[in-house]
């Protein structure tokens, strides 16, 4: 499942947060290093070295540059995988959202990638050093911590993201060229990365510049003036051919898009007024 970092910066925003301990855990090959029932979210990040995290029946494979997080009331086992020595960081914390019926459920456990990202190390390291002094102005600067440790894990894991949002817009409107013909939805195209439409959108418009719809239409537009321009079909077979069963549909859609009805381009006796 794939983060949306609208929705989990809300849910970031609207809590307060308590952070309690603060731990760094370096383990042998094999190693198992932790097994417990949780009784407060946790992130693990790791640095070095490849793991696996159990979460009740969910499993995450751990490896540098990844964090997960859990929630409480867990059970939580966790070990090295690796040839080489295992390093993570695991901070532990409390919501003012824990215990409240009404919260927010959508993301209580979940992998993120920040990729290489020495500024997050660097602030746990510091989490690490001020939890363990154990008075109140560390406890402030730990809590201070904790807020730049989210907003760079933001920003990490978006910059990633980019790359992969264009590689998924660009095999999508692939997807949408090999399959003119056929009814798409804003619900049926997000459904393909299991990712809600309200996002799939915001990302195709990102890289597109236009919303999937829209870039429906105008493919479907374009393609059908080059063959009212070429061919000798007729205006039902074209716009069967790019998606349109209904000709009424097909000519009122042409004419908004291109100024023009199809059937005076064909003719010859109309000229292209938009171009798309």
């Amino acid at each position: 499942m794939e983060i949306d970092w609208n929705v989990l910066s809300k849910q970031w925003s609207d809590s307060n947060f308590r952070i309690g301990t603060v731990m760094k855990f370096i383990k042998k090959p094999g190693e198992l290093f932790t097994s417990y029932r949780t009784i407060k979210p946790s992130f693990t990040i790791i640095k070095q070295g490849q793991g696996v995290l159990l979460l009740d029946t969910h499993t995450y494979g751990l490896q540098p540059g990844t964090i997960v997080h859990s929630c409480s009331d867990m059970w939580l086992k966790a070990w090295n995988t690796g040839d080489e020595f295992f390093e993570c960081y695991r901070v532990l914390y409390e919501t003012s959202l824990m215990g409240n019926p009404h919260m927010q459920e959508t993301y209580k456990h979940y992998q993120v990638t920040i990729g290489d990202s020495p500024q997050i190390y660097t602030i746990l390291e510091q989490m690490c050093e001020f939890s363990s002094q154990g008075d109140i102005q560390s406890e402030l600067q730990v809590k201070t911590l904790f807020y730049h440790f989210l907003n760079e894990t933001r920003i990490s894991s978006k910059k990633l993201q980019v790359n992969e949002h264009r590689v998924m817009i660009e095999e999508t409107m692939t997807y949408i060229h090999l399959h003119i013909q056929e009814p798409h939805s804003l619900f049926s195209l997000a459904s393909r990365y299991e990712i809600s439409p309200k996002y799939f959108a915001e990302l195709f418009y990102k890289v597109a510049g236009v919303s999937p719809i829209n870039y429906i239409i105008r493919y479907r537009i374009n393609i059908a003036e080059k063959m009212l321009l070429s061919t000798n079909a007729s205006i039902r077979e074209i716009g069967k051919s790019v998606g349109y069963s209904d000709p009424y549909q097909f000519s009122k859609i042409f004419k908004k898009y291109k100024g023009v009805a199809p059937s005076d381009l064909k003719s010859g006796h109309g000229i292209v007024g938009k171009r798309m």
